[in-house]
Order: C-alpha cells, then structure tokens, then sequence
C-alpha cells in the first residue's frame, strides 16, 4: 500500500493562514499521511515568496502583513495568464531554516514539503471564474494529483484533481455563514465535474452532495478525518489548566470559533439557567457576528479565552469536567472527538454528521431548544456514575478514528485515480 513517486501538490488556500482552522487540521493530517504512503507532497501558496534569497523567502513566508494586494495591473495580466493556460507559472522556493516558528509543532509540516508560490493565485482564480470556467496554473515540476482542500476554482495543468468537500454549510445553513452563496455552489459544481474524485470527511456531507448535485456517488470517497491520540502527563494536564486560571475537573468545555453555526448564544443561555458554580470556557477566537455574542460572554461564569495555541487543546479537554458543542451544523465534527481521546466527555448535537461521528458515545441535544442543552448539563453534572461510562465509551470511540484507518480510505481513492 504505498504512493512511492507520487508528486502531490496540495493547495495553501488554508494552510497559509496565521490562526488554526478545521481545513488547515485536515490539510496538515492529509500532507502527513500521503508522506507515510511515500508520495511526494508539495504545496501551492499565494502568498509572494518569488525571490532567489531564501532567507527572505522564509520570512515572507511566516510574515502575516504579506498580504498587500496586486494593483490593477498585475491583477490583469496574471488573469490573462490564468485564462491562457500556459503562461501563469509558479516558482518554487528555496528555504534556509533561518526563522523561529511561533508555534514550531504547528509548522512543522514545512519541513517536508516543497513549496511553490504564485502571488495571490487563489484571489485571481475566483476573479477569473467570474468570466471564465477556472484559472489554470503550471508548475515547473511534474504533478500527478492536484488535492484540494476546498472547492478552488483552480486547475493545474497535466495533473489529475482530487477535491476534499468538507461540508455544504454556506448551503444547508446560508443565514450562518459570509459566503458568496453564488460563488459557493458554482465552484462546488465546478469541482465536482473536473475532479477525477471527491473526498469527503462524513457520509453526512456525502448525502448533502448527493441531495443538492447531480453526480456519480461511486465518484465520492468517504474518508473519516483521523483523530490523535495524545500521550500527556497529569502533571502537564494541572499545569496548563492552572495557567487559564481554571481548576482541574472544575469547568465545562467548548472549543470553536465564535460565529452563528457554532451556537455559543444558545449554549451560554443553557449554562446560566443550570446555576451552577462550576465555570464554562469558551476557547475561540472572534468570528461573523461575535458582537451579539460579545455581552453573552461577560456574564457571571463564563471565562472567554481567545488565544489558546493548539497544542495547549489537548490539556483543556483532558483538564474538563465535560466538553459540550451544540453546533447547527458539521461536515465532521473533530472536537467532540479530540475531546473524547483524552477522557472528558462530550455533549452535542443531533445533527448532521456528529452522530455519526459520536456514535454512542455521547450525551445528544438539540441545539435548537436551550431547555435540552440545560436538561443535558445537568443530567451529567448531577451524574458521576454518567461520567465515568461517557469517559470509557469516548476513549473507545476516538480510537476507531486511527490514522491507519484514513491512510487506508486514502490509498483506496488514490489508487482508483492513478
């Protein structure tokens, strides 16, 4: 089961983002798996790094004022290039190790990789699609399999395309999310017809796919996104949660971007009418809409905390009473699951993909009625025996999401492209 010679170019569309999405999780997990199957992964950035100097290269690289926009000019003539197919060229660039990563376990996906760069190539493919079908761009080296990890309107040129579809949210939910719905279903549409295979990270989105599109369903691969389970000490777990000013096993979870379809509105409501001491940690940063949020978060125990590097997660979640995430809507759903593989237990939704995801093994609510989420936090609050089995079951269930599972969903759709 192996991928040796390979040449896989994967977009930066998130990646190259300076805060920790959900696709950017799947986008490093995805490069670390091809690697095990010995591809060769290279990644696609638009950030401008075309210099000769790699110091500077690296710089510019993890520089998050990169991002001055092309003037008119040059917008125009890299359009021309995109449209013609031939001309629109990426450089590959060289790195010397010289920078300090803020979070060097978060970056460390750059040392394994070749990057190439093609200044604001993702903005000048959504221009062009505006007029034209998609943009098309070459690489210098030869590409086998162009994987996306979005619905890109961007096509490399001789390489077949593979397109991960996380979810059809800004569809199912348009009212929750600041996509161009237009431009959403379009290059939906547009990946679905040019990519040899779809992935997706749940049957749950591959039903959405079916339902709103026509295509062949032996055309979608489901491919569960793989859950780590971390090795940390109790002692680490204390000295973590002690530094949020928070007590071990003395406050209840949620971890997620505070916008519309993570419910945080609902879920702050259903803490104060439980009445309860113990305190609830919001962990996310500022997203759409946080202002009709914002004086939710200022009431008498909850304790917002918008800057949690990821690898501080991992002992939040072991560190809680129990994690709750009564999302609107997931194409997968990895907190609950992240929290299951350290033992706290999880309360969530009864939507979408997180039963499918969370089997058995959670506490379900529906996160419409603010009344069930309390009923819900109150059952596991009064319920230690409740606990304890939710903890047993979690663990269990984390484990069925290995990374050996999803290589083998992997090589399997590869494989019926090559």
């Amino acid at each position: 089961m192996k991928l040796q010679g390979v040449n896989v170019l994967i977009d930066a569309y998130n990646l190259e983002l300076p805060y920790s999405t959900g696709i950017k999780t799947y986008g490093k997990t995805l490069i670390k798996a091809l690697q095990l199957l010995g591809a060769n992964v290279k990644i696609l950035t638009s950030k401008n790094l075309a210099t000769k100097e790699p110091i500077l290269s690296e710089v510019l690289w993890y520089d998050t004022s990169n991002n001055s926009p092309l003037n008119r000019f040059s917008l125009f003539i890299s359009g021309i290039k995109a449209v013609s197919g031939i001309l629109w060229k990426a450089s590959k660039i060289k790195r010397a190790g010289f920078v300090i990563p803020k979070d060097r376990e978060d970056e460390a996906f750059l040392d394994s990789v070749d990057v190439f760069a093609l200044p604001r190539c993702y903005t000048i493919a959504y221009l062009v699609q505006k007029i034209y079908p998609s943009a098309t761009a070459i690489i210098p080296e030869r590409i086998d399999i162009w994987h996306t990890t979005y619905p890109v309107p961007l096509q490399i040129k001789g390489a077949k395309r593979i397109t991960t579809i996380h979810d059809l949210i800004p569809l199912r939910l348009p009212y929750a999310t600041l996509d161009d719905k237009k431009v959403f279903y379009r290059n939906v549409k547009s990946a679905l017809k040019s990519s040899a295979v779809i992935l997706t990270v749940s049957e749950s989105t591959k039903n959405d796919i079916l339902e709103a599109y026509e295509i062949d369903p032996n055309k979608i691969f489901v491919t569960y996104q793989p859950v780590f389970l971390p090795q940390i000490s109790h002692e680490k777990v204390h000295e973590v949660v002690k530094s949020y000013g928070l007590k071990y096993g003395d406050y209840i979870l949620f971890v997620g971007t505070i916008e519309p379809k993570k419910n945080v509105a609902r879920l702050i409501r259903a803490y104060n009418l439980v009445g309860t001491n113990m305190p609830l940690a919001i962990v996310g940063r500022k997203g759409w809409m946080y202002e009709d949020v914002e004086p939710l978060l200022k009431k008498k125990g909850v304790k917002w905390l918008s800057n949690v590097p990821s690898k501080d997660l991992s002992y939040l979640y072991a560190g809680a009473y129990c994690f709750v995430f009564p999302s609107l809507y997931e194409g997968f759903g990895l907190p609950p699951l992240e929290a299951m593989s350290v033992g706290c237990p999880v309360i969530t939704s009864n939507v979408s993909s997180l039963p499918e995801v969370c089997g058995d093994a959670a506490l379900y609510v529906d996160p419409y009625n603010v009344s069930d989420i309390r009923e819900k936090l109150e059952k596991i609050l009064s319920d230690r025996d409740l606990r304890e089995k939710m903890v047993s079951k979690g663990r269990e269930r984390a484990k069925l999401f290995s990374m050996e599972n999803y290589i083998e969903k992997l090589y399997k759709a590869y494989s019926s492209v090559l």
